[in-house]
């Protein structure tokens, strides 16, 4: 704050004479130019509120531009159309009807491929079930016991047949392995070469005696296998027999005499019991096996 000046300092020629000269300087306030161009922006912007409201009342569409407008309107594609007033965007110029009717063709397509591979799979799961089924079935029947269970598993797999009925009616009491047709096999063969050498009806005593010495003691050559006498016979058929060769042992044994082939009949019905088996067996297998190589080719192709 500034003291007044002194009533000697007054006289000082260089200090001003009019008093209003030592009161504080004023602050300048705001301008007309400023009210008016406030003024000028309030008048713009409730004329703009006014057009925006009563613009379509006040300044109607000329006829000719609104019917250009209508018929740039119905000229626009019903799918374009329904996303414009959906609010959607616009599908470009690639996305047209050309480029898009390949897209169910190529579904269809993959379709039918998946279908397919998916039969094959079905059609390969099928195969090797059944292969799998066959192989557990030879196994078992390669035993003297019975394999009726393991047969049951395999009819639920393979359409029924005249080779898988007869398997089933062998497959209740299954047939003697060829092992235990070996084994068995020896003594029998004595016993047809003694009942071979029966003498017949009329013979002399001394034949008679020589008949029964042998059946007590069972004289038999085994060394010796060329010739057509009930020895050399049965001797081959051991051989078979020993080989596993069921079915050459059967038709060696055909050529014995008749009292021969009946001391040897229990045994020989075994063996066809078991040769049966197994014809059946392999028969059914192989087909199953042959099936799943079929399968498994077409399904590479």
């Amino acid at each position: 704050m500034t003291s007044a000046p002194e009533p000697g300092a007054l006289a000082d020629p260089a200090l001003p004479r009019d008093p209003a000269d030592y009161a504080p300087p004023r602050r300048p306030g705001f301008g007309a130019a400023f009210w008016a161009s406030i003024i000028i922006g309030l008048i713009l912007i409730l004329a703009g509120a006014i057009i925006g409201f009563f613009g379509a009342r006040l300044f109607p569409l000329h006829p000719a531009a609104q019917a250009a407008s209508e018929s740039s309107a119905q000229a626009l594609p019903p799918d374009l159309a329904a996303v414009l007033a959906a609010g959607l965007p616009a599908p470009t110029a690639s996305a047209g009807p050309a480029s898009a009717a390949p897209v169910p063709a190529a579904l269809g397509a993959l379709a039918a491929r998946v279908d397919k591979l998916q039969a094959d799979q079905r059609r390969v799961a099928q195969a090797s079930a059944e292969a799998l089924a066959a192989a557990d079935v030879s196994e078992a029947a390669q035993g003297s016991l019975a394999f009726a269970d393991q047969l049951s598993r395999l009819d639920r797999l393979l359409p029924d047949s005249p080779d898988l009925r007869t398997l089933r009616a062998l497959a209740q009491t299954g047939a003697p392995s060829r092992a235990a047709l070996a084994r068995e096999f020896a003594p029998l063969a004595d016993r047809a070469a003694v009942a071979s050498r029966t003498p017949p009806d009329g013979a002399s005593v001394l034949a008679r005696a020589a008949h029964v010495f042998a059946a007590i003691f069972t004289l038999r050559r085994i060394d010796r296998l060329s010739g057509t006498d009930p020895d050399a016979v049965l001797a081959r058929a051991q051989r078979h027999v020993d080989d596993g060769d069921i079915e050459g042992a059967q038709k060696e044994l055909a050529a014995l005499p008749p009292a021969g082939q009946q001391a040897l009949l229990a045994w020989r019905a075994q063996a066809l019991r078991r040769i049966e088996i197994d014809r059946l067996v392999a028969d059914i297998r192989a087909g199953a096996v042959r099936e799943l190589a079929e399968v498994t080719a077409s399904g590479q192709v």
